[in-house]
Formats: structure tokens, C-alpha cells, sequence
């Protein structure tokens, strides 16, 4: 039977993202190997937490940060383990 590579990220939370998930400020996650892109991160961080429909709403309008550099095509970014994913909410005020 094959192991799976264990590989850690660190998930944070900012504003109503952050909120809709209880405050929790971040979260460490282990991407196993079906989890190779940005994209499939988002797609399972989705999967975690399905029953809170705010938080997906909101998530499907964040932005995203890999690094400290924002992220327009996560299917492009490769993930290795050890990155930092900022979801960053839309910003409204005046």
C-alpha cells in the first residue's frame, strides 16, 4: 500500500471569511497528494467546510495569496508545502 506525502500549509483567515468560520484566524493544513494546485486547495478547504454556505459564498469571491503575492490562476500554482494561503475577502467601506 502506497503512503500518501503529508505536505503542511498554512490557511489564514481575514475579515468576514475569518468571522464566518468562528474567528478562527488560521488553520494548518496537511495536503495529501491529490491536492497539487491552488486550485485544489481551494477546492478542498470548500470540502471541509461545506456546511457553511456563508463562508463558501464568500470564498468564491476572495482573493487569493500565496506568499504574500496575490494569485489570479490557482490551477497554475503548484503547491510544495510549507506555503502561506491568505483568503482575503472583499473589502467594502468608504
Amino acid at each position: 500500500m502506497a503512503s500518501q506525502t503529508r505536505r503542511p500549509v498554512k490557511l489564514l483567515y481575514f475579515a468576514s471569511a475569518k468571522e464566518f468560520l468562528g474567528n478562527l484566524p488560521s488553520e494548518d493544513y496537511a495536503l495529501d497528494d491529490s491536492i497539487k494546485t491552488g486550485a485544489d486547495l481551494i477546492k478542498s478547504v470548500k470540502q471541509r467546510h461545506a456546511d457553511n454556505t456563508n463562508f463558501i459564498a464568500i470564498l468564491d469571491r476572495s482573493m487569493i495569496a500565496i506568499n504574500d503575492e496575490y494569485v489570479y490562476e490557482l490551477a497554475t500554482v503548484v503547491l510544495k508545502g510549507g506555503e502561506e494561503v491568505a483568503i482575503i475577502p472583499p473589502i467594502s467601506g468608504g
